[in-house]
């Protein structure tokens, strides 16, 4: 049996401010290409296929025309959880009629010990859920953690296991010393969010979303397929793609799918990067610049942007001039040599004939009081 598994659409994800909805039709677009060619027998998609619980028109028609050509069109088997960032009643609407095309979604806890069973496999479908919500789900008020609660649900799953069977787990979680990105939203507040691997050893395979990172934890058994797309700047060397598993050969592989634009951070000069003297494979990508030398230009932005369309994000690089600072002895230094001194350090400059003026009309006694 081959598996996709996938997760993270976060379709409707706006970044600095701009909609990516358009990026992600058309890494969905590629992704059903790779269904439909790679000899795909199920599809996995562990959570958050929505970035709010309110999503725009336009990411409902897109995330349903993708799900239907899924398991309409290419009449893939689909099994589906929600994660963090999904509504539970949006996406478990239909979900009962669906079951008839092989179209599986569990968004409640009370039906993760159910197993959803397709040839030889048994799958157990585990939405995200809140620690307060397994603690009243089990009525056991020594729930206080993630921990606690999963280590809680897997013991219910693992009463009716078929050991016969390969098992395999869909969860949307954080796994304990796992890499994160900026663009994960937190799973709680002020309690532990991460779950031990060990946790899941009862499984062949555990298929987790919500980290956007395809290798953030190293397992033989537990695997992120990250998010399809780089969604903030700290995922700028993530790769993105997908997870084929491979039961019959035991063997899992990631495959990347490149975006429509990619995602970039430089740390440099900005005559650099005016002058183009630095290039960029794509100058279509999403930039993220942090320049020195650039206290002096006017609306640099617009300048940028006028050779790197999409740039995102500019901050300027600051100098340490920590080194540089020098101690003086007020009592024998005078403030024009104060004055000229800080403008030579922290201006980078020499000092002009205006400035001299400017001394001696403002701190030297010929200001005006009235000016």
């Amino acid at each position: 049996m081959r598996i996709l598994h996938t997760g993270d659409w976060h379709i409707g994800r706006k970044m600095n401010g701009l909609d990516l909805i358009d990026d992600q039709a058309y890494i969905l677009e590629k992704l059903m290409t790779e269904i439909e060619t790679n000899d795909i027998d199920i599809v996995v998609v562990a959570g958050d296929i929505f970035d709010r619980a309110n999503p725009s028109q336009r990411a409902l028609k897109l995330a349903n025309e993708m799900l239907y050509r899924i398991n309409i069109t290419l009449q893939k088997p689909l099994l589906v959880i929600s994660g963090n960032h999904d509504s539970r009643e949006r996406l478990n609407y239909g979900s009962e009629w669906f079951k008839a095309t092989d179209f599986h979604i569990n968004t409640e806890l009370d039906e993760a010990h159910i197993p959803v069973t397709i040839g030889d496999t048994d799958f157990y479908l585990l939405p995200h859920h809140e620690v307060l919500e397994a603690r009243n789900y089990f009525q056991d008020d020594e729930i206080h953690s993630h921990q606690d609660a999963y280590g809680k649900i897997i013991e219910k799953i693992e009463e009716n296991l078929d050991q016969d069977k390969t098992n395999i787990l869909i969860g949307h979680l954080y796994l304990s010393d796992s890499i994160e990105s900026d663009s994960e939203r937190p799973l709680s507040m002020g309690l532990s969010e991460a779950v031990s691997e060990d946790t899941f050893n009862s499984f062949d395979y555990s298929l987790f979303g919500h980290l956007h990172h395809p290798f953030a934890v190293n397992s033989e058994k537990a695997f992120y397929s990250g998010s399809l797309l780089k969604y903030s700047f700290s995922e700028h060397k993530q790769p993105k793609g997908y997870r084929i598993i491979d039961t019959d050969e035991k063997k899992v592989s990631f495959i990347p799918l490149e975006p429509k634009h990619d995602v970039v951070v430089f740390t440099g000069d900005y005559e650099a990067v005016i002058n183009e003297t630095v290039t960029f494979k794509d100058k279509d990508a999403y930039f993220k610049f942090e320049l020195a030398n650039m206290s002096y230009v006017t609306e640099p932005m617009s300048k940028i942007k006028m050779i790197y369309p999409n740039t995102l994000e500019l901050k300027p690089l600051i100098e340490d001039k920590s080194s540089d600072l020098q101690t003086v002895d007020m009592t024998t230094t005078s403030d024009a040599e104060i004055y000229e001194a800080f403008i030579e350090t922290t201006l980078d400059r020499n000092v002009t004939d205006f400035d001299k003026t400017m001394f001696k009309s403002y701190f030297a006694g010929e200001h005006n009081e009235t000016d």
